[in-house]
């Protein structure tokens, strides 16, 4: 088998894929969530979040490589991927999931290191700030929190929200979006933020991933709702109440996270390694570098000697 520096992006998805998860519905926080697990109960745990709009399967050719030093668990928040719809959604909604998920002694013998990327992220944040001690770590990948204030003066200029709006893609994605066929629910696919993707073979896997048949035709297997009214609010003075050790990885390239708003959240950690830049990476990491990402994690689990 090729050492995984040596893999290209078409033989890691195909690695990933020939590790089959475990897939279950179970009821947490009020709704029925779909997950994808990997590995043995016995060893220590690793819960992977995804971003806004995207599903557990972000995580299909990233989690087997844990294998079998950890127990993995990639879940679909509710009205994401396979995990049902809600009537009503909040971040805070969305942070008791995991929340559930993380005390669940039948689904990790112990509590885990939450690894989140964008909206996961901030989902982790929050979950850190409640769980306290109690949680082993916590990887932020490319999710951006700045201070209160910041967001006070976006709501107070609407063009400048707008425009914010418009750089984090939540207009698109409140619209409910009906296709003829597969082959035209494919060719609309596209990342947010925009961004190029040299791995191919891993955008079209996503893209595949994404889409479900309806009565209609084929569509998104996001809920449009979970983004048409949710507001944003900074999290940021819950990055002081964090204990457990953490790590912030972003792209060199991102249009979402920077070095310096990386430096203000790391700042207020008070367990916090140095920032972690992925090179020739954008906002979407695990498709610009899955190596170097797999690798980077790798290293942040080593060093806390979990």
């Amino acid at each position: 088998m090729k050492a995984l520096v040596e893999m290209s992006a078409a033989d890691l998805l195909a690695k990933g894929l020939s590790e089959p998860p475990k897939q279950m519905r179970l009821e947490f926080a009020g709704t029925q969530l779909n997950t994808l697990e990997w590995g043995d109960l016995s060893q220590p745990g690793l819960l992977f979040l995804h971003g806004g709009a995207a599903h557990a399967g972000w995580w299909r050719f990233i989690a087997p490589f844990f294998l079998p030093d950890y127990h993995c668990i990639a879940v679909d928040i509710s009205g994401h991927g396979d995990s049902a719809r809600r009537s009503k959604y909040t971040p805070v909604l969305w942070s008791e999931e995991v929340l559930a998920l993380v005390r669940d002694r039948s689904i990790f013998k112990y509590s885990p290191v939450i690894i989140g990327h964008s909206m996961g992220g901030l989902i982790g944040i929050r979950a850190a700030a409640v769980l306290g001690k109690e949680l082993p770590g916590l990887v932020i990948i490319d999710s951006s929190v700045r201070p209160r204030q910041v967001n006070r003066v976006a709501e107070g200029n609407k063009n400048e929200g707008d425009t914010e709006r418009r750089r984090n893609g939540s207009n698109l994605l409140g619209q409910k979006r009906i296709y003829e066929n597969r082959q035209q629910a494919l060719a609309r696919f596209r990342l947010i933020p925009a961004q190029p993707c040299k791995n191919k073979v891993l955008l079209e896997y996503i893209a595949a991933e994404s889409i479900r048949k309806t009565d209609d035709g084929w569509t998104w297997k996001y809920d449009p709702e979970a983004f048409r009214n949710l507001q944003s609010v900074s999290i940021f003075d819950e990055l002081k109440i964090i204990v457990c050790p953490t790590a912030i990885i972003y792209g060199q390239h991102s249009r979402i996270l920077d070095r310096e708003t990386a430096e203000n959240m790391r700042n207020e950690i008070r367990n916090a390694m140095k920032i972690i830049e992925i090179a020739d990476a954008y906002h979407h990491i695990m498709l610009d570098q899955p190596v170097v990402l797999i690798e980077e994690l790798k290293r942040i689990l080593k060093c806390w000697k979990y």
